[in-house]
């Protein structure tokens, strides 16, 4: 949406990667579990993790003006947050994604009927905490997507049993290192609940279980570079097992996955088809389209290059090739590589910044964007 005020264009905006803190064991969100499991994590913990946790330079790997006024950890006050990024970039909403519950995907570490209901808890803690708050939050649903009954259940029971919260939730999260690359059947459950409900399936970077082919590195930065492998696997499973011609209607959503390397790697995803379609007979269509017709990106970490002609010529690959809808803005507050809407080139047109700050992201998750808001560029 574009709106016209005085003589000044405002573009509507969504921001699709927001990030809560929820890590436990967090009292507020404790409270939730039922008894069992309420008296398990006060004696046992609440998970163990896949694998220590690498050092970061700054607490959640935030900004550090995010910590809240009483001195509270980044992301943990709603209303902190929306003061610091819906109010001050005047957004018409933001998705709420929470990677806290990657450890509770029942691929163990923990009971099975431990994750499932630690999901429950933080998804109706959000719902209290974050969706009760301000109408311009909207959550991503965390699911035990290792157990995948578990998983369905939770999806119905947030599209179904949370009242007038039942169409805040937008999409379903899941991890892309996951026990079976993302095409294997044990997930297919999953993606049929989330056609049913029309719901995208968000992947979003974080290493639990592996994050290279030959072993964990050695630096944050080094992880931080290393984030990008996670995409090739996870899209040519998807495509290849035939997800999307079972699933027809699903939508991926890629956060934090970065964007510019699609299009190359549509190119090289044909290549092998050509040579080797009668191995997959049942796809119907060049990968290229599948890629263009179901998988999203989002905008944060940006492409930075030195010369901005190098970025315009890498957008209009990425729009030649079918791709124009498919990019989303995302600020990933509160982290420290956080981009504010006016990080995005100058060299956007208009058209691009009416679809990249809002408009797509308006399509996708069919949420309105509110008139008179948005970036007016200078």
């Amino acid at each position: 949406m574009m709106t016209e005020i005085e003589g000044e264009t405002r573009y509507g905006i969504f921001d699709a990667d927001v990030h809560p803190r929820t890590f436990a064991p967090a009292p507020d969100l404790v409270a939730y579990l039922p008894e069992r499991w309420r008296r398990y994590v006060g004696e046992f913990g609440p998970f163990h993790k896949a694998r220590g946790e690498r050092p970061r330079h700054r607490e959640f790997a935030s900004r550090w003006d995010a910590q809240t006024p009483d001195g509270g950890p980044p992301g943990s006050d709603p209303a902190f947050a929306a003061e610091q990024l819906l109010d001050r970039y005047d957004m018409s909403g933001a998705m709420i994604n929470d990677i806290a519950g990657f450890v509770m995907a029942g691929a163990g570490g923990q009971p099975a009927e431990m994750a499932g209901a630690y999901c429950r808890a933080m998804n109706e803690y959000r719902r209290d905490f974050w969706l009760a708050g301000d109408p311009r939050w909207y959550g991503s649903i965390t699911v035990p997507y290792e157990l995948p009954t578990a998983a369905v259940e939770e999806i119905r029971f947030c599209k179904e049993e949370m009242g007038e919260y039942n169409d805040r939730w937008k999409q379903v999260f899941l991890a892309p290192d996951n026990l079976r690359p993302a095409g294997h059947p044990s997930y297919w459950d999953i993606y049929e609940a989330c056609e049913h409900y029309d719901l995208p399936v968000a992947f979003h970077v974080l290493a639990g279980h592996r994050i290279t082919p030959s072993g964990s590195p050695d630096f944050y930065f080094e992880e931080h570079c290393d984030f990008a492998l996670f995409n090739f696997p996870l899209i040519s499973s998807l495509i290849f097992e035939g997800v999307f011609n079972r699933f027809p209607r699903l939508k991926i959503v890629l956060v934090e996955l970065a964007w510019s390397w699609a299009v190359p790697f549509a190119w090289r995803l044909d290549h092998a088809y050509r040579m080797h379609r009668q191995e997959v007979p049942h796809l119907d269509r060049l990968p290229s389209q599948y890629l263009a017709e179901h998988v999203y990106y989002t905008t944060q970490p940006m492409e930075e290059p030195e010369n901005d002609k190098w970025f315009d010529d890498i957008l209009a690959q990425f729009e030649a090739s079918g791709m124009s809808r498919n990019l989303l803005y995302s600020s990933d507050y509160p982290h420290w590589d956080f981009d504010e809407p006016a990080a995005l080139p100058k060299t956007l047109g208009p058209e691009q910044l009416r679809r990249i700050l809002g408009q797509n992201a308006s399509d996708l998750y069919h949420v309105d964007l509110l008139p008179g808001t948005g970036y007016a560029r200078p």
